[in-house]
């Protein structure tokens, strides 16, 4: 049933997704041709309005997939989906699911288009592009590759999973009365509450990843406190940070869960349509 409910966020969510990524790479490849070309006045302005563009694509799609997640649930469309003979646990892992797929592939897309910036860099330089992305990859470790990837992943996971959770909760019948207010106000305690647990974790969670020296990329039982008092206590103005604490990735997951389970019990028990 899951893969069926897939399906049709994919039908239904197709059309808008294309259309708005097709519109940004346009700009984006548009705008970094321009600037490969050194074209007056345009290409000056092309560099920063293509990476602009690729750099929303995924902001733009998580922002669609919010839309079409209250519209098909809880506004006008939300009494046919109610109606479907599927737990409403099942809806919300299936809507969950495809939006965790989509961000992705958002994410990804993104990706290329910062590749094409780097691309007409080198064009605009005189550079050859692939001896130019060659040795800019080089530049980067492997350590920085997969924690990169490890948190985006975690991060779109959570904006995703938290977005349905929030929205889910704030449309029950003690919430519904403030529309769609409801999970913007959950969403902004939720950043807040968020932010404090978050700093903990990252300072006292013994676990991080070294970032300067010969063991750079070694994860290590430290986090950050201590690096931060020696520097309070030394009088320096910046800590010489050589620790990443890795908690935040902690409280991301701890979230994902909690959210995953409140908002698929709220779907299941307290579903509230106006």
């Amino acid at each position: 049933m899951i893969a069926t409910l897939f399906a049709q966020e994919y039908r239904a969510t197709r059309k808008n997704l294309l259309v708005a990524t097709g519109m940004l790479l346009l700009v984006a490849a548009v705008s970094l041709t321009f600037f490969a070309l050194r074209v007056p006045v345009l290409g000056s302005l092309g560099m920063v309005l293509g990476i602009a563009a690729g750099v929303l694509v995924t902001p733009v799609a998580l922002g669609l997939l919010v839309e079409s997640y209250w519209r098909t649930m809880y506004g006008r469309e939300g009494y046919f989906t109610m109606s479907l003979p599927v737990r409403g646990s099942t809806l919300f892992a299936a809507k969950v699911l495809y939006g965790m797929v989509a961000s992705l592939v958002a994410l990804a897309v993104t990706l290329v288009t910062l590749l094409g910036g780097a691309i007409a860099f080198a064009l605009a330089e005189g550079l050859e592009p692939l001896a130019f992305l060659r040795e800019g990859i080089a530049v980067i470790e492997s350590w920085q590759i997969w924690l990169g990837v490890i948190s985006a992943a975690v991060q779109l996971a959570f904006f995703v999973v938290v977005g349905a959770g929030l929205m889910s909760v704030g449309a029950e019948a003690r919430f519904n009365h403030l529309g769609f207010g409801a999970p913007v106000i959950g969403g902004v305690l939720t950043y807040l509450v968020m932010q404090v647990i978050t700093f903990a974790a990252i300072m006292f969670v013994p676990l991080g990843v070294v970032l300067t020296g010969p063991d750079a990329g070694s994860l290590v039982p430290q986090g950050m406190f201590d690096e931060i008092m020696a520097a309070i206590r030394t009088g320096a103005q910046t800590a010489d940070v050589s620790v990443l604490g890795l908690g935040f990735l902690f409280t991301s997951v701890a979230a994902i869960a909690v959210m995953a389970w409140w908002g698929a019990r709220s779907v299941e028990r307290r579903t509230s349509l106006r």
